[in-house]
């Protein structure tokens, strides 16, 4: 059952993506770009929302975040950012478009050029510092160690 309702989602987005004017797709990435199979619908605290697109025509594109309606989200059918992007003679794009907030949570909806993906902020993941803080720290503190160690000889 659930392949069947997977195949038949994929077929559904196959078709409406042939239906629709603009060919494209868009998905979204983790903390850099990345293909369409590494496309990211769980997000953290503190982490980087990168929009993705393929087979674009050139040209300047509309693009947003919003929080969905209806209580799915801590920000409500508001834009949390928008912008404009420019596709150039490639058709594919990758850029830097968001940085979930500390009070963001629930499903959003990243859309570009008239196509959407949805993610979704976890309540419960836990904020976690870049791994450049903590080896910083922890080269300071070891730093101070061997300062006194040398010191007491």
């Amino acid at each position: 059952m659930k392949k069947l309702f997977v195949i038949m989602t994929l077929l559904i987005l196959s078709l409406s993506l042939v239906l629709a004017n603009n060919s494209g797709a868009i998905w979204t990435t983790k903390n850099d770009c990345g293909n369409q199979t590494q496309n990211v619908n769980q997000y953290a605290k503190g982490e980087k929302v990168y929009i993705n697109g393929n087979n674009f025509e050139p040209g300047n594109y509309e693009w947003s975040i919003t929080g969905l309606n209806g209580g799915a989200s801590c920000d409500p059918n508001t834009k949390v950012i928008n912008g404009t992007y420019g596709v150039g003679d490639s058709k594919k794009f990758c850029f830097e478009a968001y940085t979930v907030n500390l009070d963001d949570c629930g499903e959003y909806k990243a859309s570009f050029g008239g196509k959407k993906d949805n993610y979704r902020v976890d309540l419960d993941a836990p904020v976690v510092p870049e791994f450049g803080v903590i080896i910083g720290g922890l080269t300071i503190l070891s730093a101070i160690g061997v300062f006194f160690m040398v010191r007491r000889r």
